[in-house]
């Protein structure tokens, strides 16, 4: 806790009374770390816990895995830390720790820490949080391999994405062998089309779309919200865009009942500058991404928690690039992250940390 850069230890205490990791004779502490804002580059800070495995370490030390959770809302209470069991994400750090990893589960910057602001499209800040948990996960273990690698759903699986493009730039000092990105939301300006024409897919993917415009403010206060709402949607956003709000039952009944056109954006103009938006701040980076690490990315192709048409979009522009960049998809299917697909992804991983050659990854113009 002396060091002071980007994953440094501010606060570290035990956790207790998580079934899951007690069963698992796991030992787990809460984090807070320093990270760095992808909005003004300043210094920030985020919460996480960090998840060590029973038992000795292999040679070398135990691999990390930075684990990006599906977006939980855009307040600092709906951070995945302070709720119980972690709304479930418990089980899935002892399935990754059963693996052989130490597991970092940042709650990403905004999420946790009062006096800042969330936004669940933010790839530069994701990915810096991504990284910077590897870190603090070497700082609270330093035994740990400086091998390491990232992982997430949704709004982590942006993250980890937006971290394998960092590596070569901000991640110094670690070794990311890869990334696995589940449902991405890579480039979510799809979501637009079906806000025009009133078919966001029911209660869920509204709520979601709430607060991927919520997250959008937060990054841009000027932005005019009400272009983007009216009716139900305006008068009660706050209560729409609450991760827990006072009346839960009442909130769900109002996006059971949300009018289609209340999120329909005021005219095409918004709707272009809406598109705009969720587009650049997808991935791939507008910028260069020097020792970028290889992504494998995983979709269902009827997916609605984040629109199929833009991963394919990014993975393209991804390619053009020269990223490395593999893909696992279900055609047909809703869950990216199904048994079988999370099976065939831990087999990927395990062969980066192998060093094993990549196999049908796109390439990059001539």
């Amino acid at each position: 806790m002396s060091d002071s850069g980007p994953g440094s230890l501010v606060d570290v205490k035990p956790v207790t009374g998580i079934g899951a990791f007690d069963d698992a004779n796991a030992t787990a502490v809460r984090v807070t770390f320093k990270s760095t804002s992808g909005r003004d580059g300043t210094p920030s800070l985020v919460t996480g816990v960090v998840v060590v495995p029973p038992g000795q370490p292999p040679k070398g030390g135990w691999p990390v895995v930075a684990f990006g959770h599906a977006m939980t809302g855009v307040q600092p209470k709906c951070a995945p830390t302070l709720a119980e069991d972690y709304w479930g994400y418990s089980l899935t750090i002892v399935s990754l720790l059963s693996r052989g990893f130490v597991v970092a589960f940042p709650d990403f910057e905004g999420l946790g820490v009062e006096g800042s602001l969330h936004s669940a499209v933010d790839a530069t800040t994701l990915g810096n949080n991504m990284i910077d948990a590897a870190r603090a996960a070497h700082r609270v273990l330093p035994a740990a391999s400086p091998q390491w690698a990232a992982w997430g759903l949704g709004e982590g699986g942006l993250g980890a994405w937006a971290a394998a493009e960092r590596a070569g730039t901000y991640g110094a000092g670690m070794d990311l062998v890869g990334a696995v990105a589940f449902s991405p939301y890579a480039d979510l300006s799809p979501l637009v089309t079906a806000a025009e024409q009133g078919t966001l897919g029911g209660p869920v993917q509204a709520r979601n779309y709430i607060w991927i415009l919520q997250s959008l403010s937060n990054m841009d206060p000027e932005l005019d919200l009400d272009l983007y709402r009216s009716g139900v949607a305006r008068e009660r956003w706050d209560s729409l865009a609450d991760c827990a709000p006072p009346d839960p039952e009442e909130t769900k009944q109002l996006l059971v009942d949300l009018n289609p056109n209340d999120l329909k954006p005021r005219d095409p103009g918004a709707a272009a500058d809406l598109r705009r938006r969720l587009a650049a701040l997808g991935v791939p980076a507008n910028h260069p991404t020097p020792g970028s690490a290889p992504v494998l990315v995983a979709f269902g192709t009827l997916d609605n928690s984040s629109p199929p048409d833009g991963i394919q979009r990014a993975i393209d522009r991804a390619c053009a690039k020269g990223e490395r960049i593999e893909v696992l998809t279900r055609v047909g299917g809703y869950n990216a992250s199904d048994d079988q697909m999370v099976d065939a992804a831990i087999g990927w991983l395990y062969a980066r940390f192998a060093g094993e050659r990549l196999g049908n990854v796109c390439v990059g113009p001539a």
